[in-house]
């Protein structure tokens, strides 16, 4: 389990693998070229689990790294 409901959400970004995110509104999958984890969580919900389908290889960016780039 990469995201569990309630617990604080690093960004993914997912270099290979299927990856399946599941939030209270609806379930869907992710691969390469994806990012998932912070970004599910964007609309305010805590209710974001994210999975591996397949084996997968991810880069981890966590919260202050993320905000880091944004703000230049």
């Amino acid at each position: 389990m990469l995201v569990e409901p309630g617990e604080p959400a690093a960004l993914f970004l997912v270099l290979h693998g299927v990856l399946l995110v599941e939030t209270a509104r609806e379930s869907y999958e992710r691969g390469a070229g994806s990012a998932v984890g912070y970004v599910e969580r964007l609309d305010g919900s805590e209710d974001v689990r994210v999975t591996a389908v397949t084996d997968a290889r991810l880069v981890a960016v966590d919260r202050a790294a993320y905000e880091a780039a944004l703000s230049g």
